[in-house]
């Protein structure tokens, strides 16, 4: 693989990510979480968060665009 290669697929895996819905958007409404009763649960849409945030601050850093969730949401409303 040359670094064109590399870099077209790094950028898609990493808008693949940043394009998800995290656990504060759109679970209860708002910037609000609601802990989940299994904790096994809460850990899972932490890790998530995590991947996801630093999938669109790497995105934002290098000035590459992508689309929130929350943005194609109101597109289609």
């Amino acid at each position: 693989m040359i670094n064109e290669e590399k870099l077209t697929l790094l950028l898609g895996v990493l808008k693949t990510y940043a394009e998800q819905k995290h656990c504060y958007d759109g679970k209860g409404g708002g910037d609000y979480y609601y802990l989940p009763e299994n904790s096994d649960d809460a850990f899972e849409d932490g890790a998530d968060y995590g991947e996801i945030l630093f999938a669109r601050t790497l995105l934002e850093q290098i000035g590459e665009k992508f689309e929130y969730p929350c943005m194609k949401e109101n597109e289609r409303n």
